[in-house]
């Protein structure tokens, strides 16, 4: 038995009352007998929709890509979704569903109904198609990507012939539109361990992120490296906190390496300017995925500057977070510690300089440096008592901040008014 949310159990006992059929289905179910917390509540039902409409006449209505009548009713802040059965039963609605994980359904006392064992699959733990003949990934192909997320979250295995499906249906992701494939794709990347799951289904990942392909047995023949660049980019990847920008920067943070390969008299591989192409390539996936603008910029940011070396000087770290920014310095030294970390075992002395360097930077932000005009002790409405006006006052706030950050000029009011007297009267 499993407890309902008194809203949807209300809602079923109505419909069951009118002599229909109503079973929970699908993610909330799942997480219940996994013991994950869970608040998709999935309905479906026999009920046809004009009936449905008069006893919860508030329900919103809408369509689905196989033209399932769907209707969502919100409850205390919570979705709950109606749809009509997928086949003329429930078997058969529980046989279109993608997975049987997905496929058990819980009826109005919360009795489990495993007509598919996915009861069984949970203990397994394993992904296995609902339907063993693979029509689930031709209907929807974003499916396979699906598959391979809920190995990942779940840590479960994916079964043999479900995986066999998923290879040969693979050129289908292509028919996606991006937009599902990016959200598919993010959900991989926050899961624990997300260079694992790449690397074990390295394959399907690259037909939706194809700059991956040619980091794959690319060695790179250099003693800081034991790895090739696409199993390095694993670990780095393993090695990131939970945070999107980070595993984003991490996955494509050395995607430029390929094409910026030269070699030493020594037979050494160098990669110079590879952080710039690694960005350039990161921006046309961006362009095709439809990421945002403020997500782009900040992950590029981050591969852009990853390898960059960092100076110590109050000038230089001043000068380096006028351009980089504070908010996500801290993501900029976990992406070099864990790069670190993807590389060679003899090499790990470099994570105490890390470290030792990101304590600079925090002590640094922690006395309030100056890191653009709105951190100065004069601004544009002193500039105006000062008797300025229109474009120079900008002009005037950039040259007293480069003054600043230069140690030419004090961050002092006084100081800077007698500067500025000085220069502009």
């Amino acid at each position: 038995m499993i407890e309902i949310n008194n809203e949807v159990k209300k809602i079923m006992k109505q419909i069951e009352s009118s002599g229909y059929e109503i079973y929970l289905v699908g993610g909330f179910v799942r997480d219940s007998i996994i013991g994950r917390e869970n608040k998709d509540y999935d309905l479906c039902t026999n009920m046809p929709f004009d009936e449905l409409a008069k006893i919860i006449p508030e329900m919103t209505i809408m369509k689905e890509n196989d033209h399932r009548n769907t209707c969502v009713l919100r409850k205390n802040g919570e979705d709950i979704e109606i749809s009509t059965f997928r086949g003329v039963n429930l078997k058969e609605d529980l046989l279109n569903r993608d997975f049987t994980i997905n496929s058990i359904a819980l009826n109005s006392e919360g009795e489990i109904i495993d007509l598919l064992n996915g009861k069984l699959d949970i203990e397994k733990k394993q992904i296995k198609l609902s339907d063993p003949s693979g029509n689930a990934f031709r209907n929807d192909p974003l499916r396979i990507l699906r598959a391979i997320r809920f190995a990942s979250v779940l840590e479960y295995e994916i079964e043999e012939n479900t995986l066999k499906h998923m290879l040969a249906k693979k050129e289908l992701l292509n028919e996606v539109a991006t937009e599902r494939i990016y959200i598919e794709l993010s959900k991989i990347l926050l899961s624990n361990n997300p260079g694992e799951t790449i690397s074990k289904y390295k394959e399907i990942i690259c037909e939706v992120v194809p700059e991956l392909k040619p980091l794959i047995s690319f060695n790179q023949n250099n003693p800081y490296h034991i790895y090739d660049v696409f199993e390095h980019t694993m670990k780095v990847l393993d090695g990131t906190k939970k945070d999107i920008t980070l595993r984003y920067a991490a996955l494509f943070h050395d995607t430029g390496k390929p094409q910026t390969l030269t070699t030493d008299e020594n037979g050494i591989s160098h990669f110079y300017g590879h952080p710039k192409i690694s960005t350039d390539i990161f921006t046309e996936f961006a362009k095709r995925m439809k990421i945002d603008k403020k997500s782009t910029t900040n992950i590029q940011k981050l591969i852009f500057f990853h390898d960059v070396t960092l100076g110590t000087k109050t000038k230089s770290m001043s000068k380096f977070l006028q351009l980089f920014g504070d908010e996500y310095i801290d993501l900029l030294f976990d992406l070099k510690l864990a790069d670190v970390i993807g590389q060679n075992p003899d090499k790990m002395s470099r994570l105490a300089e890390i470290n030792k360097l990101r304590e600079m930077y925090i002590n640094f932000l922690n006395s309030k440096p100056v890191l653009g005009v709105k951190d100065l002790e004069i601004n544009g409405k002193t500039l105006k008592q000062m008797e300025f006006d229109g474009k120079i006052i900008g002009i005037i706030l950039k040259d007293v901040l480069d003054m600043v950050t230069e140690e030419k000029l004090s961050n002092n009011r006084e100081e800077i008014e007698s500067y500025v007297e000085s220069k502009y009267k």
